[in-house]
């Protein structure tokens, strides 16, 4: 006897077929609007700043290189650049939360600009937006302006003929942008040719680079005088002969002006060390006329004298920095110490080296 298959009524057949019918059409309306939500989401300017900003972490910031502004002229690889390009963004991103906000003055709704904030501080970082090509409303990134790895530039300076290198290439004589007189040397031009400097430029540098000089009177290494942010001057050559012969003597001549100076004794004592018809002559000669000190009478001390910053200009010239403590002993047994910074150059007649300019320093 088999069984009876027992039938579903009518009621639930319909009401299953319902249910079925509404969860298809919710299904279908519901990815309709995420659809359509995904849509707008990609529309909005918001979208593509989200998606950058997550290029301003230390694992994505090859996607930020193509924004980076790099310096227009430099000697320097396509590696080297990338290389400094990286490291300057990676020292951007580390350890920073970035944000944007609207660019005031600058948004618009057909060209959205967004600035960028850095742990919550404004930055000089800002992003512009344009529509993508077709029929679909989107924005991607027109350019950002803000994000700049330019190379150093330097200004060096060295006495012409000397041989200047860099990281121990020489640089070629066409690489010199300027040639001018040595200044310093103004006073005693009349007594010697005067030297002249070489000014080599160098662009966009992203490396720190090895800078040397050598002279081309004796072929020693040159000493940087001064180094500004990339204005570099190398000072003239040091002759360590003509050191060992003058330094005693430049010693007593400081003293010699040390005296003459506070009125201790006269102008004939030091005329001997004083080339002639120079400004040194002219200027020394008539301090005894306008001398303040006409009290002292005791001879003062000279403490902690020192020769330093030898530079030969010629064969015939050369200058060099003195500095010393002058105690003046005055009659009412009281002292007093004036610190004294000078500077000589002499030039040498008939074998003779004498006094031709002499410049006080602070």
């Amino acid at each position: 006897m088999f069984n009876k298959i027992k039938k579903m009524p009518l009621f639930w057949k319909i009401y299953s077929i319902l249910v079925m019918v509404i969860l298809i059409g919710f299904i279908v309306v519901w990815g309709i609007l995420w659809s359509s939500l995904v849509k707008y989401e990609h529309s909005r300017p918001e979208y593509a700043m989200d998606k950058l900003l997550t290029d301003f972490s230390r694992d994505n910031t090859d996607n930020l290189k193509q924004y980076v502004a790099t310096s227009d002229e430099t000697s320097d690889s396509q590696e080297t650049i990338d290389n400094a390009v990286s490291e300057y963004l990676h020292g951007m991103v580390d350890d920073a939360e970035w944000s944007y906000r609207k660019k005031q003055g600058e948004y618009t709704d057909d060209r959205p600009a967004y600035q960028l904030k850095k742990n919550g501080e404004k930055t000089d970082v800002v992003v512009y937006l344009k529509q993508t090509s077709g029929g679909k409303v989107k924005w991607e990134v027109e350019d950002v302006q803000g994000l700049e790895c330019q190379g150093k530039d330097y200004v060096i300076t060295v006495p012409s003929g000397a041989e200047l290198y860099i990281d121990g290439k020489q640089m070629a004589p066409e690489s010199i942008s300027e040639t001018k007189e040595a200044e310093v040397l103004s006073n005693v031009s009349k007594f010697i040719k005067t030297p002249m400097t070489d000014v080599y430029e160098l662009k966009g540098v992203y490396t720190n680079p090895e800078i040397t000089a050598k002279g081309s009177l004796y072929g020693g290494e040159l000493n940087i005088v001064s180094n500004d942010d990339g204005k570099i001057s190398f000072g003239f050559e040091a002759n360590q002969e003509l050191i060992s012969s003058q330094e005693e003597r430049i010693k007593n001549i400081s003293q010699i002006y040390g005296k003459y100076i506070v009125n201790n004794i006269k102008f004939k004592e030091l005329e001997p060390y004083i080339l002639y018809g120079s400004y040194a002559y002219s200027y020394l000669s008539k301090i005894s006329y306008t001398n303040i000190w006409l009290d002292v009478c005791k001879a003062p001390t000279f403490n902690d004298m020192k020769v330093f910053n030898y530079q030969s200009y010629t064969t015939d010239c050369f200058s060099c920095e003195v500095t010393f403590d002058e105690v003046v002993n005055y009659d009412n047994d009281t002292t007093k110490t004036y610190p004294t910074h000078i500077e000589y150059i002499f030039v040498k007649r008939s074998g003779k080296w004498n006094v031709a300019d002499l410049i006080l320093l602070k």
